[in-house]
């Protein structure tokens, strides 16, 4: 079976979207984020939809290429990593982005803000290099 392009792109245009508008409160200062809840709870929501439609994408690539079915979301990666989807560092990357999530979605620990606004300055462009490697994936010969 070959990736759905149609459910991949619409993964990756969602990814896109959220990336733009994290970017967009990347330019605010780091005290006006710290003092601003509502800041706060978006930067956070935006942060695990976007990490969610990247592991929509990883264990739809996981199912169409028989992969193996992931027991995690991290797991998800592992699995593309090895069929060559990724690379380890970028592996690494989206392995830490969804344990974050986790973090995020099951209030596992209490999450730094000061941790999401470095997230904010220095790490989006991993989902950059993400998109980058799904679309080598979809465009390889098949």
């Amino acid at each position: 079976m070959v990736a759905d392009v149609e459910v991949v792109r619409d993964r990756e245009t969602r990814i896109r979207e959220y990336v733009r508008d994290l970017r967009d409160f990347a330019g605010i200062g780091e005290a006006a984020f710290l003092e601003n809840r509502e800041r706060q709870y978006a930067v956070l929501h935006a942060l695990q939809l976007a990490i969610e439609a990247s592991v929509d994408i990883a264990t739809h690539i996981c199912a169409a290429d028989n992969l193996g079915i992931p027991s995690s979301y991290a797991e998800a990666f592992d699995l593309i990593e090895s069929a060559g989807v990724v690379d380890r560092a970028l592996a690494e990357d989206l392995r830490a982005m969804a344990r974050f999530r986790n973090r995020i979605a099951h209030f596992d620990g209490k999450v730094d803000l000061r941790t999401v606004y470095g997230l904010l300055q220095d790490h989006l462009g991993g989902f950059d290099r993400y998109l980058t490697a799904v679309e080598q994936y979809l465009n390889r010969p098949t």
